[in-house]
């Protein structure tokens, strides 16, 4: 039996799969997050601020001084993964509007690795009858959803964007994509806008072969000006002949 992934609208049983899915996906990136911030300036400047407060006021020997090293990298590294953790719970909370799910149908005795099946894609619902889908352990994949932009007028914004991993990215989100902006079209927006980190490369390439542009790039700040996170807004024009012509 070959598996396949339908994509659906979201129903209210959807939710804790949905939750999983995206605490999940963004901590994901927490790993690479905090290897990245290990080579920035300020963690050295934390780590030379430690040093000198334990040698010049708290008396501590030059020789013991050399164990806030791995304090300030385990401080680094707890720090970086709570706030990931905290960003999942505010975006697990967040009810969805206008939302899609990738529910995917396996075998219960399925071997072969995600990245490297085959998947059908159906859209809706899948033209088999119920005894034939029984036979598939179902699990939901990869969620995104929309909801009215609260800064650009007219503009629909991507959240809660989350797929599992190891799944195919383009394979799944590609469709996924597509019919939210159809839907978005059909509700009157005029685009669609998304927000990316600086360690999401495979989501840039993703939007960027969609035909996703960048609004612009800014610096969401975390402590100050000292310790800030490059993000970028990518937007997608969905009033171009280009764009209704690609959803059709």
């Amino acid at each position: 039996m070959q598996p396949f992934i339908v994509i659906r609208n979201y129903r209210e049983d959807d939710e804790l799969k949905c939750q999983e899915l995206v605490r999940d996906y963004i901590m994901s990136f927490s790993l690479k997050s905090f290897f990245t911030l290990c080579f920035r300036e300020i963690t050295l400047q934390f780590i030379v601020i430690t040093w000198a407060v334990f040698f010049i006021f708290l008396g501590v020997p030059l020789l013991f001084c050399v164990l806030t090293i791995p304090g300030c990298v385990f401080f680094l590294f707890t720090s970086t993964y709570f706030s990931f953790y905290a960003k999942a719970v505010e975006l697990m909370r967040v009810k969805p509007s206008q939302s899609l799910v990738a529910e995917c149908y396996e075998p219960f005795i399925f071997r072969c690795a995600p990245n490297e099946a085959s998947y059908q894609i159906f859209m809706d619902r899948p033209p088999y009858v119920e005894n034939y889908l029984n036979k598939f352990r179902r699990r939901i994949v990869a969620t995104v959803s929309v909801k009215n932009h609260h800064a650009i007028y007219n503009a629909a914004w991507i959240y809660r964007f989350a797929i599992a991993k190891h799944y195919p990215h383009q394979k799944i989100m590609e469709p996924m994509i597509n019919l939210v902006s159809k839907n978005c079209i059909n509700g009157g927006y005029a685009s669609l806008e998304c927000t990316i980190s600086e360690w999401q490369e495979s989501e840039r390439d993703f939007y960027d072969d969609l035909g996703f542009v960048t609004r612009q790039i800014y610096h969401k700040q975390i402590i100050g000006s000292t310790l800030t996170v490059m993000k970028t807004q990518l937007t997608y024009n969905l009033k171009t002949d280009g764009a209704l012509q690609k959803q059709n």
